[in-house]
């Protein structure tokens, strides 16, 4: 494991992608009649096979390009580490507000918060990123 450099990441995460996306479209081009005809268990099975293969690649690629990071050297750590600090700072005030927000005006998406909050740290993250790479040029 020490010397496993994890390839096809790219590969893997665009595969994972299309198959956390895999349901949706398959449903989206089916009739209305096929789907209420349809066996329940084969739906649940689509959804278990290609969530459970959407999660194991995004594990894949999260482990290479963690190890990838290990690997590189100290100013890329360095800015891996204060581009995450800057993202969790981002993530945490949002997070708060968000539930301010959502308790007081709109509780309903409370149940979307998960979601809202991974793309504001990502987003965060990327931003991040770019302006501490602009600290250290």
């Amino acid at each position: 494991m020490k010397n496993f450099s994890f390839p096809y990441k790219s590969v893997i995460l665009i595969f994972s992608v299309f198959m956390i996306f895999l349901p949706v479209f398959f449903i989206g081009s089916l009739s209305v009649d096929q789907i209420t005809t349809s066996n329940p268990g084969n739906l649940r099975l689509l959804l278990t096979v290609s969530t459970l293969s959407a999660a194991i690649g995004f594990i894949y690629c999260t482990l290479g390009y963690h190890f990838q990071i290990l690997r590189g050297d100290e100013l890329k750590l360095r800015i891996h580490l204060e581009a995450l600090n800057i993202s969790f700072t981002t993530t945490l005030v949002f997070l708060f507000a968000l539930i301010f927000v959502f308790l007081n005006f709109n509780p309903t998406l409370l149940n979307y918060l998960i979601i809202i909050l991974a793309i504001i740290a990502i987003i965060a993250y990327i931003i991040g990123v770019e302006l501490v790479k602009r600290n250290y040029r």
